[in-house]
């Protein structure tokens, strides 16, 4: 069996690993490779999803930091807790950075026997289209030709905005709250990743103009938790959903970033990912179990199986964004009676930390 990977990226990475160990013969296939530095972008991965990844290869525990609750506020009526998710293990995610899985995940891939790297011009890509050998191709670049060819249609969304992410160091504390602030210029998270550093991720809208030094005066004011603080330099990134209306061609599937691209609000975006690739990864289990062919039965199953869901959860996550936007026009008040509603419903919220963690699917099965 062998499978085709297009891109050189953290996806590919942990998919070649789940496919090597079901036997596939993998050539991970890139135009050029993704140079990822130890900047400031980390990745925040859910319980369930940390340790699907730990069957695949041991994450050093010193990268993971645990968070134990998650709390969601206004700017307008910051006294009023909108969530506190704390499950039995008093864990609901871990953060780790980015270049750190990056680099796990590429010596693993360097080490398998039978997952290969190869460099493929844009001539030889186009060719996998009219002519190949493999049982199945997963595409998991957003600007290459056969993206730009088969998948140009999508649905999309810009947001206006923009996502400044960097460093908060400060004094040593307990520090396992992250914390999602919806502020006037836009959402501002803090995710801690060590006892004196906090990710910070400030998705600004255009329309404040507002300058690198107004943006750390207003991170800074809502960091009055910490002490002796101080920002790193930040990364920036332009914010757009994005979800192609068509996600396979014969037996070519759009997967990972090139499948989705949702706001980083509620830090979903590599968990979708993740539960993807555990689908795609139960499909070809069962029709191996089963005697079957592995060839585009496989890919025509992934597209009904997730499509819809994956499109309804980041449609999802984009009302709430709406939601905090429309908000701020009646100062705080309808997300003040969200809170408490939300606060009077324990199943909605254990249902919440559910689909966090699991997907939406989790509560419809």
């Amino acid at each position: 069996m062998k499978a085709c990977l297009i891109g050189y990226n953290l996806t590919n990475f942990i998919l070649a690993i789940v496919l090597a160990n079901k036997n596939f013969k993998v050539d991970i296939v890139f135009e050029k490779k993704i140079k990822i530095k130890q900047g400031n972008r980390t990745i925040g991965v859910s319980k369930t999803n940390i340790d699907f990844l730990n069957s695949l290869f041991k994450i050093p525990k010193n990268y993971l930091w645990p968070i134990h609750d998650i709390k969601i506020y206004n700017s307008k009526n910051k006294h009023s807790q909108f969530l506190e998710f704390k499950d039995r293990n008093n864990e609901n995610f871990f953060l780790l950075k980015q270049f750190n899985l990056f680099e796990i995940t590429k010596r693993k891939c360097e080490l398998l026997k039978n997952v290969f790297f190869k460099n493929f011009t844009e001539k030889k890509l186009l060719k996998l289209e009219k002519k190949n050998d493999y049982n199945f191709i997963i595409n998991s670049e957003t600007n290459n030709i056969l993206s730009k060819k088969f998948f140009f249609n999508k649905i999309q969304k810009n947001f206006n905005s923009v996502a400044h992410t960097s460093i908060l160091n400060h004094k040593t504390t307990q520090n396992h709250s992250a914390i999602q602030i919806f502020t006037k210029l836009g959402p501002l998270a803090f995710l801690p990743f060590s006892k004196n550093k906090t990710s910070v991720v400030y998705s600004v809208e255009k329309k404040y103009k507002a300058s690198e030094i107004q943006i750390t005066n207003e991170i800074l004011k809502y960091a009055q938790n910490f002490k002796n603080k101080k920002l790193e330099n930040f990364e920036k990134y332009n914010l757009k959903f994005s979800f192609p209306r068509k996600i396979n061609s014969k037996n070519i599937l759009c997967f990972g970033e090139a499948l989705h691209k949702i706001h980083p609000l509620a830090g979903q975006g590599f968990n979708m990912t993740l539960r993807d690739i555990k689908l795609l990864s139960n499909i070809i289990d069962k029709h191996l179990y089963n005697g079957l062919e592995v060839n585009e039965t496989i890919i025509t199953n992934f597209v009904k199986k997730t499509k819809h869901l994956n499109y309804l959860f980041g449609t999802g996550i984009n009302f709430i964004n709406s939601f905090f936007k429309i908000d701020k026009r009646f100062e705080g008040y309808l997300s003040e009676k969200l809170f408490t509603f939300f606060n009077n419903n324990p199943t909605l919220i254990k249902n919440s930390i559910k689909i966090a963690d699991k997907g939406i699917d989790s509560i419809i099965e």
